[in-house]
């Protein structure tokens, strides 16, 4: 695929997501039982990218990055180019394991002659803009680093480098343990400094799904309608207004 380079780009900040509906390996909660129908879980994977491709979108509009994609299933460009920003050049993931996908993005866009690179989970829909811009900010500091935000029930949210540093993704799967501690020891084994973010959360599972629906919905959001993440919002909105909340999100359901 062509990559036509901007002059004053500084990061690339990059969607690594499987495209829900064609590629293998849906979250755990994409099942044909409660809380979500297939169907249902298709369609609010979307908006999780639709929100969050608009999230980088508004950081690409200031001129302090630009924004990509990689893709799995390989064959999904026609279909994740409906969901999002013109801007984003889209790639086809690279590896047999999560570890494999993330060190070959990495060395593509390095290889590229982007000065860093910042992968962001896909399916962390709520994630801060500032989160972004403050890892934009450490990578473009001078020296060699890493920009690391932990999940809060183990992997990461986002990992920023500005080498290649292959070795950081070394045994990493979506069934490691503890990717963070794996991920922290080998940058110390390697001298290579870490700044860490605040943790944050995943959308992959009842619980997730839940903690999103109060986050989007909840009494405290009620009186201002949030800003973030509002396709996502107008979804689970949609569903609420139908039948309830009780069946995605029990803790909604407590509070009305």
């Amino acid at each position: 695929m062509s990559f036509p380079l901007s002059p004053n780009y500084s990061c690339a900040l990059v969607l690594v997501a499987k495209i829900p509906g064609l590629s293998e390996g849906d979250p755990r909660w994409i099942q044909p039982s409660p809380p979500l129908a297939p169907a249902e879980a298709i369609a609010l994977k979307q908006c999780f990218l639709r929100d969050m491709s608009a999230n980088i979108g508004q950081i690409v509009d200031s001129g302090r990055a630009e924004a990509v994609c990689f893709i799995a299933p390989d064959n999904a460009e026609s279909a994740v180019r409906q969901l999002l920003p013109d801007e984003f050049k889209i790639f086809p993931q690279r590896g047999r394991t999560l570890g494999e996908v993330l060190a070959n993005a990495t060395e593509e866009l390095l290889n590229r002659g982007f000065p860093s690179v910042c992968l962001i989970n896909a399916d962390c829909v709520t994630l801060p803009a500032a989160f972004l811009n403050v890892a934009i900010d450490s990578l473009n500091k001078a020296g060699d680093r890493m920009v690391l935000c932990r999940l809060d029930r183990g992997g990461y949210s986002l990992i920023g480098l500005k080498e290649k540093h292959r070795s950081l993704f070394d045994r990493v799967s979506s069934s490691t343990s503890d990717i963070v501690l794996h991920t922290t020891t080998r940058a110390a084994g390697i001298g290579l400094r870490v700044e860490m973010l605040p943790s944050w959360y995943e959308v992959n599972d009842q619980q997730s799904l839940d903690r999103l629906c109060v986050e989007l919905l909840g009494p405290e959001t009620r009186e201002g309608i949030p800003t973030v993440a509002p396709f996502t919002r107008q979804y689970l909105a949609k569903i609420i207004e139908k039948e309830g909340p009780g069946r995605i999100s029990p803790s909604l359901a407590r509070q009305a």
